[in-house]
């Protein structure tokens, strides 16, 4: 733990004096285990754990006795009298009262309390062990959430790239256009429509790139975010191609982390209805005192003879007969506090086996469409370059060209829709990894 926390100071040490610092990510996997690192969220889980194994230790200490050393001086102000005979003192027949003791009274010793037999301890101790167990979940599903959070965003990123290319493709075929139709028009053979045509086309792509440009800088906030990266620290992401198919072999599901969560709380839940059931259990303990004693005339005590031994042994039995209806009243509430935390986890159990299922099947489909949609946009793309062919050569009009045009955007955006649906869905199996 230590060397993590040494990690993500010299992380964050890096980033607050690299204004201009660079970060290449090669992979999802990359993003990832970046997110892991570095993230303030995670590193806050980090830290929950570690304050939870603390309070497991804190619970544990009814195991060792207690021991504490201590001294006290007493002034008495009036010494109290107390009546005895007066044959004691020479005077029969009377009742005397003398005072017996002195001004001031010192004490030091050493005093030991041991439980030997404390229930409620026991089971608030075994409390404490489960909510480190439960902490360790939380952290767990945090990882797994974050990881997805961090692929998702580094993925839209890999598809905004790609949509950066592609408009700006477009763009170029938009502007050869307008040039060949303007030329077209100084040559006679196109008329102003024509032109006005080719020039709004192309002033249409040019507002979509500029909406996919924002787009990316969107994306690459989000991946930063994840990230735990500041906005000064540029982010360059290699990966450039919007759909990738993986093979299925290559891919492995582990269980969802939320569903230990449920558990874990569920046997927090049951050692707390224990410890509320052990109020009701007899309490034993064993206490002691060793020191010494010192009356004295004088507020100046001596050390010397004059302190004399004091020492003993006790044990204590405590045994509840009535208390309210308190205890009653928790024990029933702990009861109920384990039933939720049992019916959510068995609900979290029936999801996870459900939306297993189903991500699986989200998954095939996605690749698919996407599979599908990216062969349409190859066939599109070239039926784009033989209408500008044909439109060179005078054989089309530009209204059919841009028709054809239009299409080919149409299934460009399709694409890219659907290569990011996919990606969002790797992201959540790749998560789960």
């Amino acid at each position: 733990m230590k060397a993590k926390n040494l990690a993500f100071v010299l992380m964050s040490c890096l980033f607050a004096f690299a204004g201009n610092a660079q970060i290449v990510l090669r992979s999802a996997d990359d993003a990832r285990n970046l997110a892991l690192k570095s993230n303030a969220g995670y590193r806050v889980q980090q830290l929950k754990t570690v304050q939870a194994k603390q309070n497991k230790r804190a619970a544990n200490a009814f195991l060792f006795p207690n021991i504490s050393a201590g001294a006290s001086g007493q002034y008495n102000i009036h010494v109290q009298e107390t009546p005895v005979p007066g044959e004691l003192v020479g005077k029969p027949g009377e009742t005397v009262f003398l005072k017996f003791g002195k001004d001031y009274n010192y004490t030091a010793g050493i005093n030991v309390n041991y439980t030997l037999m404390n229930w409620t301890s026991v089971f608030e101790s075994k409390t404490a062990s489960a909510q480190v167990n439960l902490q360790q979940a939380n952290e767990s599903y945090y990882a797994q959430q974050l990881k997805q959070q961090a692929v998702q965003a580094y993925y839209a990123v890999v598809v905004s790239q790609q949509a950066i290319g592609i408009w700006t493709q477009n763009v170029a075929v938009a502007d050869s256009i307008a040039s060949l139709t303007n030329k077209k028009f100084q040559e006679g053979l196109a008329d102003l429509l024509s032109v006005n045509q080719a020039e709004i086309n192309r002033k249409e792509v040019l507002q979509q790139l500029d909406k996919a440009q924002l787009y990316l800088d969107q994306c690459q906030s989000q991946l930063k975010s994840a990230l735990s990266i500041p906005d000064s620290v540029a982010v360059e992401v290699v990966e450039k191609q919007a759909f990738s198919p993986v093979d299925a072999d290559k891919l492995s599901l582990l269980p969802d982390k939320e569903a230990d969560v449920y558990k874990k709380e569920a046997d927090v839940s049951d050692y707390q209805m224990k410890a509320a059931r052990s109020a009701f259990l007899p309490q034993i303990s064993l206490k002691g005192y060793v020191g010494s004693y010192h009356y004295s005339d004088n507020i100046d005590p001596s050390f010397g003879s004059n302190w004399k031994p004091s020492s003993y042994v006790g044990l204590s039995v405590s045994v509840p007969i009535f208390t309210g209806f308190a205890n009653k009243a928790k024990y029933n509430a702990s009861k109920i506090e384990k039933q939720i935390a049992l019916d959510n986890y068995q609900e979290a159990i029936r999801n996870s086996q459900v939306n297993d299922s189903q991500l699986w099947k989200r998954y095939y489909s996605a690749q698919r469409v996407a599979n599908i949609t990216l062969e349409k946009m190859k066939l599109s793309e070239q039926n784009m370059a033989l209408a500008l062919c044909k439109y060179e050569e005078g054989l089309t009009s530009l209204a059919d060209y841009l028709n054809t045009f239009d299409a080919n955007l149409s299934i460009q955006n399709q694409y890219l829709t659907d290569a990011s649906q996919f990606r969002v869905v790797q992201a959540e199996i790749e998560a789960r990894r």
